[in-house]
Order: structure tokens, then sequence, then C-alpha cells
């Protein structure tokens, strides 16, 4: 039985379908139906695909150009042509954008359920070369994807992953939500210690009695409650990184321990006269601005100087617009594992490039969750990004696409002009590269090469 294995069957023919149906499923396949190619590429978006039978001629986008796109966005998927308008010329062509073979109307089902059964097994090494490609390609180095086309983070990137090979301490600086915790986590999977623990701390998020038995430990019956030993998290990142997340929020009292520490090592825990020394690289970060805490008297000068060895300030997203619309089209690739996903519309794109984002890249992540939870369009419009109230523009004067005093017609004019500098600029940076450019775009290959002709961009 192959119940595991979903077959998508593209064709206008109605009658071929449900035949094709019925026998697959008496094979114990699962399936699905598209009686065009638009219907079919909704599909393979929101479902898990197999194996996709494919009629060539169809009402709308034709079966070339379905399996060019298919090919394109998703390329384990294997698919077989299976067509009453076949012709030598049209089964070359099919081929060479990718087909995994072809067979002409009337055909033999046995044939067909042979050719079936080698594509499913092609489709799962082609699957599992890609899985082991992308292992290896991390080569031990981060397991996560940082999204920078703006020229400031890929400077901040780069500093990152130099400092990574030394063991200064870092001081990250950066208002919530730009991705403080991101990068500190990057320079850990790049240094030496990525084989050893990663122990990140938040410090404003643990009350002050509580903070430094945290970090340092307690031995039994140090205070009430201390029912047992336990190591604090110094202890725990011994030949690995220690994030020090929120230092500016350290308790005053704290600063001084945390000083004798980075400066020495050396800890003891709480109700233990027995000092102990621990080999940690520790990472610090901050949204708050420490020199004016020092000259309040709230955060001590000596432990000031001692973070500021490497400091690395993230932007916030407001100054590096060029990394908007690419993190979204990154947050609602994740997304479809979850939801079922549309791409941004023009507007909703021209809405997000000009609004302010206090919140910064979490704010950005979690706007575009809640659009698409909210979305009951074919595309997620600026109304579902910003459904209770207008986005702010960051910086009005020059973001005139937002002015409200504009006519219809002149702000169509201006989404059409933002809109076709903005893909040619992801074309420039994605090296035209189509897949990429429609990823970061947040649309599918097939509408990116609409756009193209459209607007007649050439590399």
């Amino acid at each position: 039985m192959h119940t595991d294995t979903r077959i998508l069957i593209v064709d206008d023919e109605a009658d071929f379908r449900h035949l094709l149906t019925s026998r697959l499923k008496r094979k114990g396949y699962t399936t699905l139906e598209a009686s065009d190619g638009i219907s079919a590429q909704k599909l393979v978006t929101s479902e898990t695909i197999h194996v996709i039978l494919l009629d060539l001629k169809m009402p709308g986008m034709d079966g070339l150009s379905f399996l060019q796109w298919c090919k394109e966005t998703s390329p384990a998927i294997q698919i077989i042509v299976v067509t009453g308008h076949g012709t030598i010329e049209t089964a070359i062509e099919a081929m060479k954008r990718g087909a995994y073979d072809y067979l002409t109307k009337p055909y033999n089902l046995n044939e067909l359920e042979v050719l079936i059964s080698k594509a499913v097994e092609k489709q799962q090494l082609t699957e599992e070369n890609q899985q082991l490609r992308e292992a290896l390609s991390t080569n031990g180095k981060t397991t996560f994807q940082i999204v920078a086309e703006s020229p400031k983070l890929k400077e901040v990137l780069a500093t990152a992953k130099r400092v990574a090979s030394t063991d200064f301490l870092v001081l990250l600086k950066g208002e919530s939500g730009t991705g403080k915790d991101v990068i500190a986590r990057l320079i850990y999977e790049y240094s030496e210690r990525a084989s050893k623990a990663f122990v990140p701390i938040n410090l404003g998020a643990i009350p002050e009695t509580m903070l430094e038995s945290e970090l340092f430990g307690h031995e039994k019956g140090a205070f009430t409650g201390a029912t047992a030993q336990k190591k604090g998290l110094v202890e725990i990142a011994h030949q690995g990184t220690l994030f020090l997340d929120e230092v500016g929020d350290l308790p005053f009292p704290l600063q001084v321990k945390l000083l004798r520490f980075l400066e020495t090592g050396e800890f003891r825990r709480i109700g233990s006269p027995i000092l102990h020394k621990v080999d940690v690289r520790i990472i610090a970060a901050t949204n708050a601005d420490l020199e004016k805490k020092v000259e309040e008297g709230t955060f001590r000068s000596d432990l000031y100087f001692r973070l500021h060895v490497m400091d690395i300030t993230i932007p916030p997203l407001t100054q590096r617009s060029e990394d908007i619309l690419p993190l979204s089209a990154f947050f609602l690739n994740r997304l479809k594992r979850k939801y079922p996903v549309k791409p941004l519309s023009v507007k909703a794109q021209a809405a997000l490039l000009a609004y302010s984002f206090p919140g910064n890249v979490r704010e950005l992540a979690h706007m575009i969750e809640r659009a698409v939870v909210l979305a009951k369009g074919e595309e997620i419009d600026d109304k579902d990004l910003f459904p209770h109230e207008q986005p702010v523009p960051s910086n009005p004067s020059d973001r005139k696409l937002t002015t409200s005093a504009e006519t219809g017609e002149e702000e169509a004019f201006l989404l059409k002009n933002v809109e076709r500098e903005h893909i040619k600029h992801v074309l420039d940076v994605s090296q035209w590269n189509k897949t990429k450019t429609a990823e970061k775009l947040g649309i599918s290959v097939r509408n990116l090469y609409r756009k193209i002709e459209e607007y007649e961009l050439r590399p």
C-alpha cells in the first residue's frame, strides 16, 4: 500500500481525473485533483505532494508553464506528463523543463502505475539528497537562516563572524526586537565553543531575590527553600558560552559580583566558602543606554568599561528597510508548516515599507503571523496587516506612499513605481535567480514572471 504517497492529478477533463483517482485510490495512493494550473499551484503551495500527473493543454496556465513553475518552487516533486496532445517536440520540451517521464493518451494503466512507483522512489531520493546537502552546507555552523539584504545588517553579520573566532567579551546593543539573541547565537555557532553549551539568561526577567542563585548557584540550606545543592548557569556554561540578555537590568548589588566573575572567572555558590573557577565565553546584550545609566548612578562604570571591550550595534528595522520584505517572505515561508499561506499584495508590501516598526523584527514576525490567519482573499492585504489602525510612516516626508491626501490614481501610480523598483532591486540582489527572488518577495514564480514582463525588467 502507498498511503503515505500523495498524487496530484492536473487535467481539465473531469472524467479522466475521476477515472485516475478511482484507480489510484484502489492501489492505496492518496489523490488530489485540479482542473487547471492556477488551482494546482495553490495545492502545491498548501499541501504535501510527491508526484503530479499533468496534462499539457489546459485553459489559462498551460501545462509546460506549470511544469517549469513547479520544478523551480518544489524541485523534489516528480511530474509525469499525461496528455492527448503530445508530439515529439512537446515531449522533449517537457523533459527539458524537468518532467520525470511522458505518456500520451490512450495509455496502459499498468505502465502508468510502474512509472508512478519509480517516480515516488526518485522523489524520496531527491528529498533525502536535498536534506543531506542542507545538513552538510551548515558544516557545523549556524542552523538557522538570517535574512540580511541591507548593507547595515550585512556589516553587523560580518563583524559578528570575525569576533566569533576570538574569546572576546561581546556587547550587543540595540532596541528591543532587533534580533540581539539571533546575533548572539550566530557568534556562538561560529566560535570554537560551538560543540559546548550555549546558556542564555534574561537578567531582566528573573526576580532580584532569585537572580544570584540562578547565576552562581547555591548550597543546600543556604536559604529558606534551598533543599538541595544547585549549580548556577555560569557553572553549567563551563567551556561554552553564557548569554547575558538585558544586562542593563542587572540589580546594582549584583553588578560587583558579575564584574569579579568577568575579571577572574571565579565565583562562589550562595552559602559556600569554596571558590570555583570556570572557563566561559560571555556575550551580553542590552536595549538600554548604559552610558546614561552610568551617569544616573544605576550602573557601575567599571562594569560598563569591562563590558565595553567589543560592542556591536544592531540597527532598528526602520533603518534597514531593505530587509522588511525579505523578512516578510521568510516568515511566510516558515508559517507554511502550520497554515495555508497567501502572498502579500502590492498594497500590503507598500504598507510594510511605510511602517515605522517600533517593535522591530519581532513585531514584523507577529504581524505576518496574524495576517496569515486573518486573510480571507487570494492575497494578504494591507487591512490584514493593520486590522485596527493605520500604519505609521517611518519618515512621512519621504514616504508619500501612505499620504491620504493623494488621489486613487496618483496612489496607484506611486505603488506601481515602488513595486517595479523593489522587484528590480531584489532580482539584482538575487542575481536574477527567479526562485530566490519570488521567495524573498513572498509571491509565486509565475507571478514574478508576469511582473518581469509587465515592467519590462531586464538584467
